[in-house]
């Protein structure tokens, strides 16, 4: 992983804006309400009376649209995007080096090649060649057994049912056992067929 160059974020201060407006609307609301069910103080000249309940809620729903309106003005002002390094308890993103999907590539054409080359071989023991990769796929799906010895790792594979299929089968373990593989402590790679669990 490396520190991407990509490094903007959506604005915090944002949603903080937009979270204030939404509040003053909502207290807008119910100060329209309450005017709409007050009733009218008039003074003896007729006048409304200043110190009423409407003329206060009046003065509330002044200050409210008042205070929504900076709000609204402040949000134009801010960036949309800014470079988060500066807010508190930031990390930077990060993207992944490009080593990384080289190595997955590589591993995964490995993979194929060698499939590639074990049905290649296999196309030796097995005739029929629109099964041969059913069969390669038959064979590496089929249960078995592992031991692990002093000097030997045995994996027993249990054998398939059709004949001409299990000759096939049991001549592709020989010759992966002829390769002489061996695991990474040493131990020599013996594959084998057989119905029962090794002992």
């Amino acid at each position: 992983m490396e520190k991407s160059e990509r490094q903007e974020i959506k604005n915090p201060k944002i949603k903080e804006k937009e979270g204030l407006i939404a509040k003053c609307k909502k207290a807008l609301a119910r100060w329209y309400k309450q005017l709409t069910k007050s009733k009218r103080s008039l003074n003896n000249d007729g006048t409304p009376r200043g110190n009423s309940i409407r003329e206060r809620i009046k003065s509330e729903i002044k200050e409210k649209e008042a205070e929504m309106g900076r709000l609204v003005e402040e949000k134009k002002e801010l960036p949309e995007k800014i470079d988060p390094s500066s807010l508190e308890d930031y990390k930077s993103f990060k993207k992944i080096d490009n080593e990384g999907k080289n190595l997955f590539d590589f591993v995964t054409s490995s993979v194929w090649n060698a499939r590639k080359e074990m049905v290649n071989w296999l196309r030796d023991y097995f005739n029929e060649e629109n099964e041969v990769v059913d069969l390669f796929y038959a064979i590496v799906d089929c249960h078995g057994w592992v031991k692990s010895t002093k000097d030997e790792v045995i994996v027993r594979l249990e054998p398939l049912q059709q004949p001409k299929r299990r000759a096939a089968q049991e001549q592709l373990c020989r010759k992966l056992t002829s390769l002489g593989a061996m695991t990474p402590n040493g131990k020599w790679l013996i594959l084998e067929i057989g119905s029962s669990p090794l002992t």
